[in-house]
């Protein structure tokens, strides 16, 4: 029997629900694998709720999403390269509960979902390497957005840093970018480092996308509504993800409703506010409903005639599996959902991409009218992500 732990990613709950697809994979292909889960909320939640057990808890006063909820702000901005330089303050913490893990529990294999503190640590530490290490991620590298010293020198040095590790095969046995190879771009990691398509091409695994359902089982849009209790109206979700930094858009949304009520009258509207902010902090009335974290958002997502979200990787991949038109509002500076969730909605031609800044009630109010229960046709995407990483896992693990 061997034992393999996954670093489990709680910024974004498309993090951990595509690590539990994965987990379910390798277990077919291996059914004496014994599976470590270290998280921390929500994540654990999410688990959980799947009836899988954790051990190992990481302190939420400690990791990311703490930054990202004191560092968000009300212009609906979150800079990672600023979230970054105060999340790196606590990898030592962070690493050192691995290596205790991989001591206690004998771990021979780790599974890192962007678990950059623990990369980092190798390419300074390689001696830290007693097991073997696949590093999943769906981003490529920083971008510099903002002119910031600190920031402009943060994205540089991870950049590196980055670089040096996937040029040291010796640092890790598969690195995994869970999408295509048209979703990297050919920008330049830095000032004499290398292009980014150029470093994939040499070093990446890439495996598809994974989603935690098989869309054509959530086709049925009426069927839907009565399962999850909406009535036959026109249904709008709107939902930020799993961090506090999108709370400026939901409040949008909240204010759009009376205004959309006068021109739609016989429109329902949900808004779900995730994990980390309280539903009683958004104003409600008039028939709006706000709900907390809802599990399984995906079947939401597909009971509803428009979605209005943030760019999440996970949430707008979701949507475009399932044919469901959607708003989508990319935060200001944050880089992923600029240069990477963008891109790829573009090149699907999924979505209708809107500037919160640039955003009010009234012409929200136009762009859902003008797109509610409009009929789309986005390009089939590959979605044996899951099976595909499985396979890699299983004959790392296997290799003596």
């Amino acid at each position: 029997m061997t034992k393999t732990l996954f670093i489990a990613g709680s910024i974004g709950l498309g993090h951990v629900g595509r690590e539990l697809e994965i987990a379910k994979e390798l277990r077919k292909l291996d059914s004496s694998v014994e599976i470590v889960w270290c998280a921390q909320e929500p994540a654990t939640e999410y688990l959980r709720s799947a009836g899988e057990s954790i051990r190992w808890l990481i302190d939420e006063s400690i990791i990311a999403t703490g930054f990202v909820d004191k560092y968000s702000s009300d212009d609906y901005s979150l800079s990672l390269p600023n979230m970054f330089l105060r999340w790196s303050k606590t990898f030592p913490e962070t690493v050192a509960l691995y290596q205790k893990i991989v001591n206690e529990e004998g771990v021979d294999t780790i599974v890192g979902d962007e678990s950059m503190d623990l990369m980092l640590a190798l390419v300074k530490h390689p001696e830290y390497k007693r097991f073997k290490f696949v590093y999943l991620t769906d981003f490529f590298g920083a971008y510099q957005i903002r002119m910031k010293l600190m920031e402009m020198l943060a994205v540089y040095i991870f950049n590196r840093n980055w670089s040096r590790f996937m040029q040291n095969p010796d640092l890790y046995d598969s690195f995994i970018f869970i999408g295509e190879r048209e979703d990297i771009n050919n920008r330049s990691m830095g000032i004499f480092l290398p292009s980014r398509k150029v470093l994939a091409d040499d070093y990446v695994d890439f495996v598809g996308q994974i989603l935690p359902f098989r869309p054509e089982e959530y086709m049925d849009k009426a069927a839907l509504k009565r399962k999850l209790g909406y009535d036959s109206r026109p249904l709008i979700i709107c939902t930020g993800g799993g961090s506090s930094a999108c709370r400026p858009l939901l409040d949008l949304c909240a204010r759009t409703y009376p205004v959309l009520k006068k021109n739609l009258s016989d429109i329902q509207m949900r808004i779900v506010t995730g994990p980390r902010i309280p539903p009683e902090t958004i104003s409600s009335g008039n028939g709006l409903s706000v709900v907390g974290f809802v599990p399984r958002l995906y079947e939401h997502f597909a009971a509803a005639d428009l979605v209005i979200t943030s760019a999440g990787g996970a949430s707008t991949l979701e949507l475009t599996a399932l044919q469901r038109p959607f708003l989508y509002f990319p935060l200001k500076y944050h880089f992923e959902q600029n240069f990477e969730v963008v891109p790829r909605c573009e090149r699907y031609s999924a979505g209708v991409k809107m500037v919160f800044s640039e955003t009010t009630t009234e012409s929200l109010t136009k762009a859902i009218i003008d797109n509610i229960g409009v009929k789309v046709n986005y390009p089939k995407i590959s979605l044996d992500g899951a099976r595909k990483t499985a396979e890699i896992i299983n004959n790392v693990k296997g290799i003596r």
